[in-house]
């Protein structure tokens, strides 16, 4: 890779490609047990202990508003690293299958599109086409930095305490 590549771990939801960078992977793994957790969101589905650290478990087809799929062996976990240097969080993300690794050039990436005030992009930083497929590239800060997460944060770090 050079510095005028992106390197993005892509991913599916219904029949949509998405892409994470790749640096922010921690993990994929199968979805294993899962601990529930009481009163969270219907996106949040528990905590699962990952390498002696509580990590939420967030169903991204959820929080995106795409209709429930049942598990099955397909359905991964990434774990991914959320936050600044220093103040990370690591939290484990439901997707339909991931797919490949892939570079893109810089030049390659479009801005995202406004789609109207009642519309949120902020969680898009930008769009390509790749084997002609749009990849939406997500920004995991936009996404879990709202205060709909500051609950979930807070019931971890409980858990955390418990532990």
């Amino acid at each position: 890779m050079n510095e005028n590549q992106a390197q993005l771990l892509s991913f599916t939801l219904g029949d949509n490609i998405y892409g994470l960078d790749i640096t922010r992977v921690q993990e994929i793994r199968a979805l294993g047990e899962i601990r529930k957790l009481p009163n969270t969101p219907s996106h949040c589905m528990g905590v699962i202990d990952f390498r002696h650290a509580m990590v939420p478990i967030l169903d991204l087809r959820d929080i995106f508003g795409y209709t429930a799929k049942s598990i099955d062996k397909q359905t991964v976990m990434v774990v991914v690293s959320v936050g600044e240097p220093g103040n990370e969080m690591l939290v484990g993300i439901v997707v339909d299958t991931v797919s490949d690794v892939i570079a893109v050039s810089l030049s390659e990436i479009k801005k995202s599109p406004r789609l109207g005030n009642n519309v949120s992009t902020e969680f898009m930083t930008g769009m390509f086409k790749y084997q002609d497929k749009i990849v939406v590239m997500l920004s995991l800060e936009s996404i879990f930095e709202t205060e709909k997460f500051d609950d979930l944060k807070t019931i971890v770090q409980q858990q955390t305490a418990l532990v």
